[in-house]
């Protein structure tokens, strides 16, 4: 290669680099950047989600939640993450914790039985609505939903005429 602004072309012919990139060589080595995990928050709306995981942990104050990490199946902004949280510290937080997991199919009789069952919410299809009031955005999960509901879902309008027996 020649020391003009010329890069190889992989189908033999050398074209000439219109830009001059080497200028921000330095700049783009030293540059610091935030990795986009789809994580970002999501717009007011209703989404389609699908439950990864949820765990029990300690907010940033070290009170206790519950965290559901949830993805958004569709129809808009399909991948990205949302988090739910339940903070378990009142009986205000008991009321809309036992509304969320009622709402999602969860079935316990006692806060000490949720350690034992958070596998359960693996998988578990929600309609989740997102609100922002003032300077916050609430979550709410409105319905559970079953796998004809959400069209996005792989497999879910798989009738099974593929299978080869």
């Amino acid at each position: 290669m020649s020391d003009t602004n010329e890069t190889h072309d992989p189908t033999g012919n050398e074209t000439e680099n219109v830009f001059d990139l080497e200028q921000f060589d330095e700049d783009f080595e030293s540059a610091e950047y935030d990795e986009n995990d789809a994580s970002d928050g999501l717009p007011d709306g209703r989404y389609q989600m699908i439950v990864e995981s949820a765990k029990l942990e300690r907010s940033k104050a070290g009170n206790a939640m519950l965290l559901w990490q949830m993805r958004v199946m569709g129809p808009r902004h399909s991948g990205r993450r949302h988090w739910h949280r339940n903070m378990l510290m009142s009986a205000q937080n008991m009321k809309w914790l036992k509304r969320d997991l009622y709402t999602a199919g969860i079935r316990i009789t006692k806060t000490s039985d949720l350690p034992g069952c958070l596998q359960d919410f693996q998988d578990v299809l929600l309609e989740v609505q997102l609100k922002t009031k003032g300077d916050n955005q609430n979550s709410y999960i409105n319905k559970r939903l079953s796998a004809a509901e959400v069209p996005d879902l792989p497999g879910a309008d798989d009738d099974g005429d593929d299978l080869a027996f």
